[in-house]
């Protein structure tokens, strides 16, 4: 259970979020609303990357008390995914596998599902948009985190990888109980639209 308490947002003066209460339950949710109106924000408080005013709780961990528990229970890939250039892939997967105790064969599983093995030795700085997004859905799947939030999941992403996305998500939901929020301009794959429900973002607030 994701729980919101009077949760704001204020970049150079202006209100950008503002949630007095959200509460939900385990699940798939899709997170919608124009350009500019606050959803990649509210992922990323979410998520734990920016500061905020009020405080978030999962599964009895506040963001802002108890923040390394918090974090533990979460993954997160961003819209637009940028790591030091130096640094390959597999640096990336040792570093996530290290902090969150991932054991080998999960990891080995990952790399073959998200097709990454062929480039994940390289160094970041030369890959494609499409390798480093699947890289950071990789890594967001890694240790199986209770909660997964996915930023424009499905950008730069060819036809096989958008129906990988899709599948790996109704399986972590249904066979492990793994909630998701996402965001996307891109329509959802038809199986996965029947398995969730969307929030709207209207006017720095949300909309079941």
């Amino acid at each position: 259970m994701l729980q919101l308490t009077q949760l704001r947002k204020v970049y150079q003066g202006k209100v950008v979020l503002d949630i007095p209460s959200l509460l939900l339950d385990p699940g798939i949710f899709w997170i919608q609303g124009a350009n500019g109106s606050g959803k990649s924000t509210l992922l990323k408080i979410i998520a734990g990357m920016v500061p905020f005013e009020g405080d978030i709780t999962f599964k009895g961990s506040s963001l802002r008390h108890s923040p390394l528990i918090y974090r533990q229970h979460i993954g997160w890939a961003a819209a637009e995914p940028l790591y030091p250039p130096f640094m390959t892939g597999m640096d990336l997967i040792t570093l996530y596998q290290r902090i969150r105790k991932v054991p080998q064969k999960e990891i080995d599983q990952l790399i073959e599902r998200f097709n990454v093995g062929n480039f994940i030795k390289g160094q970041a700085s030369a890959y494609s948009a499409g390798m480093t997004k699947r890289l950071s859905l990789l890594l967001a799947f890694m240790g199986d985190p209770a909660l997964i939030i996915l930023d424009e999941p499905l950008t730069t992403l060819d036809t096989n990888s958008f129906t990988l996305i899709s599948d790996l998500i109704l399986e972590a939901w249904q066979k492990k109980g793994t909630s998701f929020l996402m965001s996307s301009h891109q329509e959802l794959d038809t199986n996965l639209l029947n398995a969730q429900r969307v929030l709207t973002v209207i006017n720095q607030s949300i909309v079941l």
